[in-house]
C-alpha cells in the first residue's frame, strides 16, 4: 500500500486555484503537458458517479469516478475505476484547496496498492507530476 499527500501554498485566492483543479477544471491542466486530454464520457456532470477519462502523453487513458464533492469547501474525493497502464490498483485520491488569508493551500492526497516497485519510487514519480501541476498553476495565475 502506498499513501501520501503533497501540498503547496499559492499567493492567490482559493477560488482561482480551484478553477484549475476542480473536477471540471482538468481540461485546463492539459495545457501544462502532463495530461494530454481530459474527457467526460457522460458530459461534464459534477456529481458523485461522474466519470473523467484522462490521457497521459503515452499509453492508454485512465478513468476516474467522482465519489464525493463539496464545492463550497473546495474539496472532492475520487477513485480510479480503470487504471490504464498505471501499475496500481485500488487507487483513491483527494483534492482540497484551503483558503489561507489572501492566498491558499492546495493539497493532493493519494492511496493505492502498488503492483510493482516500492512506495518511495511511486512517491517520487507521482510527486514529480504534482510538482509540475503546482508550477503550471503558479505560471498561469
Amino acid at each position: 500500500m502506498a499513501s501520501f499527500e503533497i501540498a503547496a501554498r499559492f499567493d492567490a485566492p482559493a477560488e482561482k486555484v480551484w478553477g484549475f483543479v476542480s473536477w471540471d477544471g482538468m481540461p485546463v491542466l492539459t495545457k501544462g503537458g502532463f495530461f494530454t486530454r481530459a474527457e467526460f464520457p457522460a458530459g461534464p456532470q459534477i456529481a458523485p458517479g461522474a466519470l473523467r477519462r484522462v490521457h497521459l502523453p503515452e499509453g492508454p487513458p485512465f478513468v476516474e469516478r467522482l465519489e464525493e464533492i463539496v464545492p463550497k469547501d473546495f474539496y472532492y474525493r475520487y477513485r480510479l475505476v480503470d487504471t490504464g497502464a498505471l501499475p496500481i490498483t485500488d487507487y483513491t485520491g483527494i483534492v482540497r484547496v484551503t483558503p489561507a488569508g489572501s492566498g491558499c493551500c492546495l493539497k493532493f492526497g493519494h492511496c493505492c496498492t502498488l503492483l510493482e516497485g516500492d512506495a518511495a519510487s511511486w512517491f517520487q514519480a507521482w510527486s514529480a507530476i504534482e510538482q509540475q501541476v503546482f508550477d503550471f498553476i503558479r505560471r498561469s495565475l
